[in-house]
């Protein structure tokens, strides 16, 4: 192909890089998107076209090459199909709406002999009829005559012209050049208006071929291949290791040392944690607490609330004294009744904890007790669910045996009854197609009545487009004066004109600036009698604390009597310790019992898995044979 520096040569030379570089296994968009990215296309959108139905009428084109190859371009190479196949889908299916320009830029981009050859291998009739019998084992009849045969013979003389032209090329000859006809003059009218171009009713578009659903949503991916295959082997290795390690005796099972060594091995640990001296390090002592006071700045609001504090307590203490002159009696008598009974449910509720802790040690001891008896329960349970389990694995072994009995009847009732389905294959067969011929037909009908109603509603709006434009044609004057002190006349009770409505805006100004100054020297008032405030209440929160700090100090020199201590030799608290102390060696008694007996049963179980041993390789012998019967009748019931 040789390539020119021309816009058409270009976009011809990209349409057969794409198919060139194009594979079947990566999806068209995706290809495009990488191809659009290292090369700068002008027309992206028709080198896709192009890519999108070359791939989609491939066997269509692939059969007109094949007779082109084996009649007329029996010297032309099979690596340049691709510029052939390009040309193909143009001439068959993009005439109608590619211009003539494209396509003589495509044919001059291509050496001329070879474009000679093709041009009249597509214009011979005898050709075109055994393309037609090609396509009709493609397609239907009506869509070859209307879609491709019908515009390839509108287009049929201006691919004799092309044709034609190429020759006198070849012979050297130069073709006459036809002279554009002068134009006419025609009269300037003025007032003439153009007739409006009725629209075009919009042709309505097809449904779409869907596409196919990708493998992987019916197939696994590799990864979860390998990932089965991958769990598959360490199943086999482990009931390979688990078939090994039950052949072997149960001395080589022995994994738990004996009592001796385990006491032994106790003391040494122990002898050498005795031994173990660790360096003694002393922490750091706490830093002393600051003596000297730090003052603190208070805010407004905390020297308020302090001072409201002070007054309500000056309050208490003036209500106090007047009571008393009235002949009131002090409160002494009653805080030291108060003290005594709070004493006293102190000293209970000790009492009470003391009692709940004895209680939790008694309920743990007898938890501990019920878990043995539930242990031994649990025990029992097994060694029979044991002993039904074996009966089970025995009586599963006999259905087995009769299951695979049934299955090779079954394979002989499948090999006479496949005679039966190969009749019934081609009765559903002639049933589908005489149901898709049926099919068709209705469907044209439903598309030529869309068609005329379109067509209907298509007219409908012409009509309206071609009123509603000639109300549009009418001249409407909108121009009306301003007058500023005019009123709009809408009917409102507060309408006035704009003049009026300037004057009332500069009145509110000058209002509000004049609020504004007489709020200034309000605030600064009240900002003076509001820090002379603040200045008395100060001087009197200092008095207070003085006279609090002197009080406290009085009060440190008070002695505060000690509690006494709790009776701890309680009669019910005495009981609950014996009770405890009864159901503790009572536990450490079932717990001596309980490995007394474990320590003889070791050399028995170890006899009794040995046996079971035996009896699960045999169970799993007859599960693998019966797995190899299912795949091998399998493949025979599918087919």
């Amino acid at each position: 192909m040789e390539r020119n520096m021309n816009e058409y040569s270009e976009l011809f030379y990209h349409c057969v890089q794409v198919l060139n570089e194009y594979n079947n296994n990566i999806l068209e968009e995706i290809f495009l998107e990488e191809y659009f990215q290292l090369n700068k296309v002008s027309n992206q959108s028709f080198v896709s076209t192009v890519l999108m139905d070359c791939t989609r009428h491939s066997e269509l084109l692939k059969a007109i090459l094949e007779i082109f190859y084996k009649t007329v371009g029996i010297n032309i190479r099979r690596s340049e199909q691709n510029i052939y196949k390009v040309l193909t889908y143009i001439i068959f299916f993009q005439l109608d709406s590619v211009d003539m320009k494209l396509l003589r830029g495509f044919i001059n981009s291509v050496q001329l002999h070879q474009v000679h050859q093709f041009l009249q291998f597509l214009i011979n009739e005898d050709f075109i009829s055994i393309i037609k019998t090609e396509c009709l084992k493609l397609y239907d009849e009506e869509y070859i005559n209307e879609k491709i045969l019908g515009i390839f013979e509108k287009y049929h003389p201006t691919l004799r012209g092309i044709l034609l032209d190429i020759n006198n090329i070849m012979e050297g000859r130069t073709a006459t050049r036809h002279l554009p006809e002068p134009t006419k003059i025609k009269p300037f009218k003025l007032t003439a208006l153009k007739e409006r171009i009725v629209p075009m009713p919009k042709i309505i578009p097809k449904m779409e071929k869907c596409r196919l659903p990708p493998k992987s949503t019916y197939e696994p991916s590799k990864e979860q291949n390998e990932l089965e295959k991958l769990r598959e082997d360490n199943h086999q290795q482990g009931l390979y290791k688990l078939n090994r390690t039950r052949s072997l005796s149960y001395h080589f099972m022995q994994t738990e040392k004996s009592t001796k060594t385990q006491i032994k091995q106790t003391k040494i640990i122990e002898e050498n944690e005795k031994n173990l001296h660790c360096e003694q390090f002393r922490a750091n002592p706490s830093p002393k607490s600051q003596t000297n006071k730090i003052p603190v700045k208070l805010n407004v609001a905390a020297i308020l609330k302090e001072n409201q504090l002070f007054k309500k307590q000056e309050d208490n203490v003036r209500q106090r004294l007047l009571d008393f002159e009235a002949g009131g009696k002090d409160a002494h008598e009653f805080f030291q009744w108060q003290e005594t009974m709070q004493k006293q449910d102190y000293e209970q509720e000790i009492i009470a904890i003391e009692r709940k802790r004895l209680e939790g040690k008694i309920s743990y001891e007898e938890a501990i007790l019920a878990k043995q008896r539930l242990t031994d329960e649990n025990r029992r349970i097994a060694d029979e669910i044991k002993r039904q389990t074996r009966e089970a694995i025995e009586i599963h072994v006999k259905e087995k045996l009769q299951q695979e009995q049934r299955m090779k009847q079954l394979i002989e009732e499948v090999v006479n009854g496949r005679d039966n389905a190969k009749v019934a294959q081609q009765k559903l067969q002639q049933y589908k197609t005489d149901f898709v011929k049926q099919y068709k037909e209705e469907t044209k009908q439903l598309m030529k009545q869309a068609l005329e109603e379109a067509e209907a509603e298509m007219r409908q709006r012409a009509e309206l487009i071609n009123q509603i434009r000639a109300f549009e044609l009418l001249p409407v004057d909108r121009w009306k004066p301003v007058d500023l002190t005019s009123v709009p006349g809408y009917g409102l009770h507060d309408e006035m004109s704009l003049a009026e409505l300037y004057e009332r805006l500069e009145l509110i100004k000058l209002e509000r600036e004049k609020e504004r100054e007489s709020r200034r020297d309000q605030i600064v008032k009240e900002k003076q009698t509001k820090e002379k405030m603040i200045t008395n209440t100060v001087q009197n929160i200092a008095k207070y604390r003085n006279e609090l700090t002197t009080q406290a100090a009085m009060k440190k020199q008070r002695n505060i009597s000690a509690p006494e201590a709790i009776d701890k030799n309680n009669p019910e608290l005495q009981q609950l310790k014996n009770h405890l102390e009864i159901k503790r060696a009572q536990r450490l008694s079932n717990q001596q019992q309980r490995e007394s007996i474990s320590s003889s049963g070791t050399s028995s179980k170890r006899f009794s898995s040995f046996r079971s041993s035996t009896e699960w390789n045999r169970f799993d012998q007859v599960e693998k044979s019966y797995d190899k019967t299912q795949k091998r009748i399998a493949p025979s019931l599918i087919s």
